[in-house]
């Protein structure tokens, strides 16, 4: 927003100072009719969304989005709060809202004008009076906002998102400290880390406040996925830590809030009715697989009752070329877990094959205002894309150890094509009343993705192919038997459906009052529930025919709900914040699973004897007087005997929590705010974490088991740290706003991905075929600062974020039997009441019996040797990373361009010699240039000195490197 000033007072100077601060937005939803502009200025309707701030903000922004001035005849200063302000109202409702709990009346001079006078001048003052007065031109609001909050939380605003359009759902994060993403750049799908934290709902990814609670067994633990389209956002909001309100239900991280596009997004200035077109495209031998992203949008108001929007999006991308300058194999060389190093893999890759994919989607809102403070609003959003499945990249081959140069180094093995739909309904009411302010949603969220998988790597023994033989030979009948099921799996291909729907619930309200005469209270509180429900199949083929085999479906059935009751009251006046929260979660998950396991059947002396000799037999040996010798033979001792199987679990785990938060800040001065914040929070394990079971598609070597006996996650956060807002610090009408933040968070039994597993009944265990997501018993931290800046002189502006992460690696124990050991037979007497040895043992250490010694045995594995556990996003603290924007706006600020640094530190386990994430820093240019209100057009060059690198982070099972030079145009018509 450009703000130009006009007054007559140093004292009303001083006032325009603190106007400047604003802190949310407010749209105009005035002109709904032909009649509009015979309206009184004040009369017009608009869409506030005003939080509860100090008074001179909230008439700020009142101002800016009105450009109706409000002025102070006495020159006094603006003090005290006003209340939070949500709706459709009048301008003349609006002010009066906001002036409702000062003694000061308002005064209208003219159509444009608003005198604030105390109670002893409540009369309108002639047209002569000379008073100060500050006139706001309105252009940009953006997101000063967060540096007013006491709070970690930032915003990703459209400006941002334009600047250089993404190509990965991933690139929207990279100018926001503390949040990270394991992106595949094959594989569309966006999961936000926030601190070091991802996955399963530790952040909560919402699209206009819907969960997107997708999640399958994926590479690095990268399984809480969503599907969104940068095209059809607003902004994006992330909120980082604990919290005691809305959208803080499981999640032991934060959010990331995906806004969608909205009515003032579309319709221009003055008009009813108005329309935007987008088009991106790549340039000529740079595009670098960038063929198209656009979109169409257009909205309208009908009368002062009915607003209505629709856009749809295209995204198409071919294969890229990754960067030839400083091209490193040394990332190849460390291996993905286990650090296996000299190899021979220099691979040289110039084309990243099987990245092409395409997405659609469309957007569509309708919102109808029931009565001046009454509104429902209907949202529709859907996408669908189609990409590759490819197997995990290949750099050596396994015959000689050659390194795989080229189109070799890829090998598709099949096709995904993933939807996604939201659905919403959201009612506000926010009469004349400080005690309702009241916000309802009901909505559904329904996610599928299918993969095809062709048939996996071969069972090999020696140069014989054991899976080609088996199959052949007619040993694959089903059910396979288990001497061959390896090898008979290894020639199925899969189709894996996995699809889950989020069914939510969610209201909220906020009151505002006064205790004891003291003003500055707020009490924010309401419930939320959703459930997510899984419905995933495997289907089998043998090279294009069916085959039937036994259940064995990778992602999870079953049902997972949360239902949550919160409060949050604070107390704010111009110098203090004061506030606690409390949180009441009640979880359930209910569904059906199994693992393998070995069951024992305790059997007699005689049952054993008779296991091995008929009757006729056993008449021999009393024929022969030998009955007795061999009955009493230590070969059949009474004991268990074990027999392999699956154990069936029927789930229905069922916990609830009570879960503080405190927060403070102080402001001793109008330039300087200081907060902290403490608080708890829970994460239950999600579907996939205890019900999954299966087979890795293509890899029947890699077998993946649930953990129905999964605890949930708890956690202890804490932050400090400060906001700075300057004005007229270098130029005049300039600002830099800065703030920054320590975290540091103790997350206790953290669930990873682990190997290191025994199943039920087997002496041990370990390895691919073992794998489950466990709890770790040692605490896992995640600490760091977090650095954000903005600076704006308007004719040339600087953005800064940096993240300095704090700790090393993160260790590991857990149980060897996660499950349980189920080895009874140790703590059976024999016939003559003799205990095993073991059994003893046990006891004078003070067991009950050696089974419970089994089932408390701990594995263990400090920095680098947990790399042998599995496929953990939180095995490795993230790197330091951060982004460094400048630009200028020249000729009328019409031409807007510059430059973004992006650095990313080096990131291994302590122990390595090479890193898996090699640092890297990388250059980007932008220009856009605004021919008049309706025409603009916009040029970027990503990664412009073609370095090669990974991304920071990212999925390191794909072994990707990031896209080269890519150089794009695009066009913006509005009207």
């Amino acid at each position: 927003m450009h703000l130009k000033v006009f007054t007559r007072s140093p004292i009303a100077a001083a006032v325009v100072l603190g106007l400047l601060a604003t802190q949310a937005q407010a749209q105009p939803s005035a002109q709904h009719s032909t009649d509009a502009p015979q309206q009184s200025p004040f009369q017009q309707r608009y869409t506030f969304n005003l939080p509860e701030q100090r008074l001179l903000y909230s008439l700020g922004e009142f101002s800016a989005m009105t450009q109706i001035a409000v002025v102070r005849q006495d020159g006094q200063p603006i003090d005290g709060t006003a209340p939070a302000l949500s709706g459709e109202m009048t301008a003349n409702e609006a002010l009066r809202a906001l002036l409702a709990d000062s003694s000061l009346t308002v005064s209208y001079r003219n159509p444009r004008t608003a005198e604030l006078l105390p109670p002893a001048m409540a009369t309108t003052v002639g047209n002569q009076t000379a008073f100060s007065t500050l006139t706001v031109e309105a252009d940009r609001v953006g997101d000063d906002w967060v540096y007013h909050e006491p709070r970690s939380v930032s915003v990703i605003s459209r400006e941002q998102i334009d600047r250089l359009p993404p190509r990965h759902a991933a690139d929207m994060l990279i100018e926001t400290p503390g949040v990270y993403s394991a992106v595949n750049t094959q594989d569309p799908a966006l999961s936000v880390n926030i601190r070091g934290m991802q996955d399963f709902g530790r952040v909560n990814m919402m699209i206009d406040g819907m969960r997107q609670n997708f999640n399958e067994n994926a590479h690095q633990q990268r399984n809480g996925n969503m599907y969104v389209d940068s095209e059809l956002l607003s902004e994006v909001v992330i909120e980082k830590g604990p919290s005691s309100s809305m959208h803080g239900a499981g999640a032991i991280a934060g959010s990331a809030n995906f806004r969608t596009l909205n009515y003032d997004d579309i319709i221009m200035d003055g008009n009813d009715v108005g329309a935007r077109i987008r088009a991106n495209t790549g340039l000529g031998g740079e595009s670098n697989g960038v063929n198209f992203i656009g979109s169409a949008a257009v909205a309208g108001r009908f009368g002062d009752r009915l607003e209505l929007l629709g856009a749809r999006s295209r995204r198409s991308l071919g294969e890229y070329s990754p960067g030839r300058r400083k091209e490193s194999f040394d990332w190849l060389v460390v291996g993905v877990q286990d650090g296996v190093e000299g190899r021979n893999s220099e691979q040289v890759v110039d084309r990243v094959k099987f990245s092409d994919q395409t997405q659609e989607s469309n957007l569509f809102k309708a919102r109808l205002n029931l009565t001046p403070d009454q509104a429902l609003q209907f949202t529709y959003l859907d996408t669908e894309i189609s990409y590759n499945n490819v197997s995990d990249r290949r750099v050596i081959n396994t015959g000689d150890g050659s390194a795989l140069d080229g189109d070799e180094a890829w090998q598709k093995r099949g096709d995904a094509e993933a939807t996604s739909q939201s659905i919403g309904l959201e009612y506000t009411f926010n009469p004349d009343s400080n005690l309702i302010d009241l916000e309802a949603r009901i909505y559904r969220v329904s996610t599928d993705n299918e993969r095809y998988t062709q048939e996996g790597r071969p069972v090999m023994a020696g140069d014989i192919n054991m899976t080609e033989t088996a199959w052949n030979s007619g040993l694959c009948s089903t059910p396979f038997p288990d001497d061959w099921r390896k090898e008979c799996e290894a020639g199925l291909g899969s189709n894996v459906m996995t699809n889950i729907d989020t069914y939510g619930l969610a209201l909220e309200n906020t009151s505002r009052f006064s205790l004891g005469g003291i003003d500055g209270f707020r009490f924010n509180h309401g419930i939320e529930y959703f459930q997510d429900k899984g419905d995933s199949s495997t289907d089998y083929d043998r090279r294009g025919t069916a085959v039937t085999t036994s259940d064995n479906t990778l992602q999870p059935n079953g049902k997972r709900s949360i239902a949550s009751a919160f409060g949050n009251l604070v107390w704010e006046n111009d110098t203090w914040t004061l506030g606690g929260g409390l949180r009441y979660d009640y979880y359930r998950l209910k569904g059906d699973t199994r693992i393998m396991g070995v069951e024992w059947n305790y059997l007699t002396r005689q049952e054993k004897f008779d296991r091995k000799f008929d009757e006729a037999a056993k008449q021999g040996m009393r024929d022969a007087g030998t009955y007795d010798l061999i009955f009493n033979r230590n070969l059949y001792r009474p004991g268990y005997d074990s027999e392999r199987g699956m154990y069936e679990y029927g789930v229905n785990n069922r916990e609830d929590k009570l879960l503080p938060t405190l927060q403070a800040a102080y402001r001793p001065s109008d330039w300087l705010e200081l907060f902290a914040s403490w608080g708890e929070a829970w994460r239950p394990p999600a579907l996939t974490e205890s019900l999954m079971e299966g087979s890795h598609p293509g890899d029947p070597f890699a077998i993946m088991f649930p953990n129905p006996y999964a605890d949930p996650e708890t956690s202890r956060s804490w932050e400090v740290g400060f906001n700075t807002v300057f004005r007229d610090l270098l130029a005049e009408d300039d600002r830099l706003l800065t703030k920054v933040a320590y975290y540091d968070t103790r997350a206790d039994n953290y669930l990873i991905t682990s190997m290191a597993n025994a199943m039920p009944g087997n002496v041990a265990g370990a390895g691919l075929g073992n794998t489950m997501f466990i709890n770790n018993r040692l605490p896992m931290n995640f600490r760091g600062i977090e650095l954000e800046l903005d600076y704006d002189a308007r004719n040339w502006y600087t953005r800064l974020n940096y993240t300095h992460v704090l700790g090393g690696d993160q260790n590991f124990c857990q149980e060897r039997w996660p499950l349980g050991s189920h080895q009874p037979h140790f703590d059976m007497p024999d016939e003559d009441g003799n205990y095993t040895e073991k059994h003893q043992q046990a006891i004078d250490n003070g067991y009950d019996s050696y089974e419970e010694y089994l089932d408390q045995q701990m594995v263990c594995a400090y920095g680098a040797q947990a790399t042998g556990y599995g496929m953990n996003s939180a095995r490795n603290v993230p790197m330091d990373r951060g982004s460094w924007v400048i630009g200028t706006r020249l000729f009328d600020e019409k031409l807007d361009m510059g430059t973004r640094l992006n650095y990313s530190a080096e990131g291994k386990p302590e122990d390595f010699e090479y890193a898996i994430w090699p640092s890297y820093v990388t250059w980007d240019l932008y220009a856009s240039y605004r021919f008049n209100d309706h025409l603009l057009m916009r040029a970027s060059i990503e990664n412009l000195r073609d370095r090669n690198y990974v991304s920071g982070y990212s999925d390191i099972f794909s072994r990707t490197y990031a896209p080269g030079r890519t150089a794009m145009a695009g066009i913006e018509l509005q009207f």
